[in-house]
Parts: C-alpha cells; sequence; structure tokens
C-alpha cells in the first residue's frame, strides 16, 4: 500500500470514530475496548497542552486501572515517555531487561498486574499535540501486527480530535447528533454551534450551510462572502491534500464567526514536498492559502505530518 492510501485509510478510519462516538471522549474509548479485541486494555491519560504531568481519564478494566495508577504515583512507564519524547513506544516483553532498566518502578508493578506487553501512542493529530497519551496492554509478549497498528493509530488520533474540542469550551453534543442525522434540510440555515464531516461529494453542501449561518449573523449591510469562500478553499485542500475527508466546526463568540476546518492528511510541508515533481501542484497549493489569507487576514494554519488545522474569522 502506497503512503498516499495508508493516509487516506487513517483519515477515513479516525473521522469514522469521530462521527460515530464524538464528542463523548469516554464513548469513544469505552466503544475502543470492543474496537481492539487484541489488547486486554486500554487507558487513556491527557493534561494541558503545555503540561507534562498528566491525569488519567478512562481505564477498561482492573488491569489498565492499575497501569495508570503506577505511572501516576511513579513518574514513569509507557505513557510519561510518549508525552515527553512525543514518539510512540512499543514495549513487546516487560520482561525483557530494557525495560526495568527504563522504568525500575513501573515494569515490576505492571508485572504484577499481569502486563506482559504495553504500547503508548501520544496524542498527537490534525496538527495539534496534547500532553498525554493512550496506553494498551497484554497480558501476553509480542509486538503490534499492522492491523492492530492501525486501529490504534485511529484510535488515538480520535481521541486527540476529542481533546482538542474540549479545548474550545463549547457543548457540541447536539451539533454532533445533529450532523449524525444529517443535518438540517437544504434552504434552512442550522444553529450553532455547527458540526459537519465532508469529502468531494458533500463539501458543496456544507459549503452551502456556512453561507446560510453566516448570511444570517451580524448586520445586514456584512458581507460573508470572503469568510464563506476562504472556508470553501480549505476543505478544497482538505480534501484533495488531507486524506480526502475533513471536519468542519463553526461557533459564535465575542460577537465573532468561528471556523475551524481540519484534516488528518501528512500536512502541508510534506505534501508541498511530494508534489514538486508534479507540474502545477505546488502553485495551486500555494495559491489556495494565499487566498484563504487575503480573504480572512487574521486565518491561523497549523500543520505538521498529522495534518492540518485552519482557524477562519469573521466579523461582520
Amino acid at each position: 500500500m502506497d503512503q498516499y492510501s495508508v493516509d487516506r485509510s487513517l483519515s477515513d478510519r479516525t473521522w469514522g470514530l469521530i462521527g460515530a462516538h464524538g464528542p463523548n471522549l469516554t464513548g469513544l474509548c469505552r466503544a475502543g475496548v470492543a474496537l481492539m479485541p487484541g489488547f486486554a486494555g486500554i487507558g487513556l491519560s491527557a493534561g494541558r497542552d503545555d503540561a507534562t504531568v498528566v491525569q488519567t481519564r478512562f481505564s477498561s478494566d482492573a488491569g489498565s486501572a492499575s497501569l495508570e495508577a503506577a505511572q501516576e504515583t511513579f513518574d514513569d512507564g509507557p505513557c510519561r515517555d510518549a508525552t515527553v519524547n512525543r514518539r510512540p513506544v512499543y514495549a513487546a516483553d516487560l520482561t525483557d531487561s530494557l525495560w526495568r532498566e527504563r522504568w525500575p518502578r513501573f515494569t515490576p508493578a505492571a508485572l504484577d498486574a499481569g502486563a506482559r506487553s504495553v504500547f503508548a501512542l501520544p496524542l498527537h493529530a490534525g496538527g495539534v499535540r496534547h500532553a498525554g497519551a493512550v496506553d494498551m496492554y497484554r497480558r501476553t509478549p509480542g509486538g503490534l501486527s499492522g492491523a492492530d497498528l492501525a486501529l490504534a493509530s485511529a484510535f488515538a488520533a480520535a481521541a486527540a480530535e476529542m481533546v482538542t474540542l474540549e479545548r474550545l469550551g463549547l457543548d457540541w453534543t447536539a451539533a454532533f447528533a445533529d450532523a449524525r442525522l444529517g443535518g438540517v434540510p437544504d434552504g434552512m440555515s442550522p444553529a450553532l454551534p455547527l458540526a459537519r464531516w465532508f469529502d468531494r461529494s458533500s463539501r458543496s453542501r456544507v459549503r452551502l450551510q456556512v453561507h446560510a449561518v453566516s448570511t444570517g449573523y451580524g448586520p445586514p449591510h456584512g458581507d460573508p462572502a470572503p469568510f464563506v469562500l476562504a472556508v470553501h478553499e480549505a476543505m478544497v485542500n482538505a480534501v484533495q491534500h488531507g486524506g480526502g475527508r475533513g471536519q468542519l466546526l463553526l461557533w459564535s463568540r465575542n460577537d465573532r464567526l468561528w471556523c475551524e476546518i481540519s484534516d488528518h492528511g501528512p500536512g502541508i510541508g510534506t505534501t508541498l514536498r511530494s508534489a514538486r515533481t508534479r507540474a502545477g501542484t505546488r502553485r495551486r497549493r500555494v495559491s489556495g492559502l494565499h487566498l484563504m489569507q487575503r480573504a480572512c487576514p487574521g486565518m491561523d494554519l497549523i500543520t505538521d505530518v498529522t495534518g492540518t488545522r485552519v482557524t477562519l474569522c469573521y466579523q461582520p
């Protein structure tokens, strides 16, 4: 499978999990137990974006609870390493002396709890990194298969996306429920906050809904057209370069309308570097970003190898 197909597969899995279980992080974690039968248990710890100290948010069973508690008590273990080093941790056999040397207090506690292998994936997706990780353990030694790693990576990305959602400080429950039902009929203006998942076939409909909301927002003489155009360009970029799918969030705060478009593709820099041999691709990509910046001078963009997140603002 080529890298494009890998990125597309991860994007599809991740947005599928978010669409099915968001914005409830605990609900996602509970579903993860059934979705990832290759593990005996899973746990999740998270903290502030700039923190190295994290707190347990979920543990699926007594074994996971013991592992999370040991890491909090001893301040070492796979979650701590994944948070500090910002890389996945794969400990295929905790009886190996390497892990006792690396985690002198956590490893004996984990073995006493019945774990023989542990894995931790950092909360890093869509260009945003959070302190914390998804922890998984098995009662038998062994590494991760490709299928297990793909499931775990999508699950960790979905969890990271929901932690990002929490930082906005809004209740997205009704918005996600509405999105799962297909949204409002054409011609009607949806309520705020608004959540939509889009792909090539649905982005035009989402654009119409953004236009309906922004047209009705603020004084009659306001001109939301540049804002709507910038939103459309961000969605086009997400579909073409960000794994084929994306998420749009729209909300109001401080007399302004805010929109976030995110994807789980390879990131803008990676896309540009890999596209240099294809005539015109680089120019189209840069032109799209330039158009968004002209339409919304206050545009904020975050991108890395886990995806891209664009935030746009409309002030009537």
